[in-house]
């Protein structure tokens, strides 16, 4: 992985912003939420490979020294299974896999649902609808920024019950802002959401809710009734994807509602994201 200031997307790079990017203080929590998610993925990743490596050469550096046949091959043995670790890492890859997933779907909703709260905080009539609240319910806050929160809140959780699809049509009708540049982004950032909510709902096996949501997705194969996997590739690529629409999205709702936006790093310092 590179540091904060590097912005790059290869086969094992996980896109992200510079750390000299202007954004919202919401995108910065974000930002850091989602670093957290991929840099320990990853670092568990490079571990395992350090293990097998020192394993290894410790074998070797010992090999002369054996003092008898039986020790000897222990060693060879570990010289002739390079792999071994990593091998017993494999058997949890559906773990891994599913714990990345989770960690950075849940993030991107809850930045989705506090860049709305920041929106609206700006313009409280993005909120107006035919619902309504408890008189009970309002009296619990003092501060109308709680109230809001409330709301959005309130309405998110009901959002995402619908997927993507009904979070997207929110967007637009109440911020008159589009979520995606393109159908590959919306396709992509759709299978992710709908892969969490398997994984939390149905242990990650592939059911009638989800085909119907996601449909046919270039490179992701699935069936229902199986296993929903995802290896290393898809990973880079579905946590790349969300991080480049959770940038669009900060650019135009930062920009239409006029909200505080200073570099990452500067929020950092601030001591204001954590």
């Amino acid at each position: 992985m590179n540091d904060q200031d590097d912005e790059s997307i290869n086969e094992l790079e996980v896109f992200l912003p510079k750390g000299s990017t202007r954004c919202t203080q919401d995108f910065s929590k974000f930002l850091n939420e989602f670093r957290s998610h991929t840099d320990f993925f990853f670092f568990v990743c490079q571990l395992v490979g350090q293990v097998d490596q020192t394993r290894i050469a410790a074998a070797k550096a010992l090999m002369p020294g054996a003092q008898s046949e039986d020790e000897r091959r222990r060693y060879q043995k570990s010289i002739d299974e390079p792999n071994l670790v990593l091998k017993k890492l494999q058997k949890h890859s559906k773990i891994l896999s599913q714990n990345l997933t989770n960690g950075i779907v849940n993030s991107f909703q809850r930045y989705f649902s506090s860049i709305i709260q920041s929106a609206a905080l700006k313009k409280p009539v993005i909120l107006s609808s035919s619902q309504t609240i408890k008189f009970d319910d309002i009296l619990k806050f003092t501060k109308h920024k709680d109230l809001v929160s409330f709301i959005v809140d309130r309405k998110i959780n009901e959002l995402s019950y619908g997927g993507l699809t009904d979070m997207e049509k929110y967007f637009d009708e109440r911020l008159g802002i589009k979520m995606f540049n393109d159908n590959n982004e919306r396709g992509l950032l759709r299978l992710f959401v709908e892969a969490r909510n398997i994984n939390v709902h149905n242990g990650g096996v592939v059911n009638e809710i989800f085909a119907g949501r996601v449909g046919k997705v270039e490179k992701f194969p699935y069936k229902i009734g199986d296993l929903l996997r995802f290896d290393l590739d898809d990973l880079v690529s579905l946590s790349s994807n969300a991080m480049k629409v959770a940038v669009g999205i900060d650019v135009a709702v930062s920009a239409k509602f006029k909200l505080r936006c200073q570099t990452h790093t500067a929020w950092q310092v601030n001591g204001k994201t954590r």
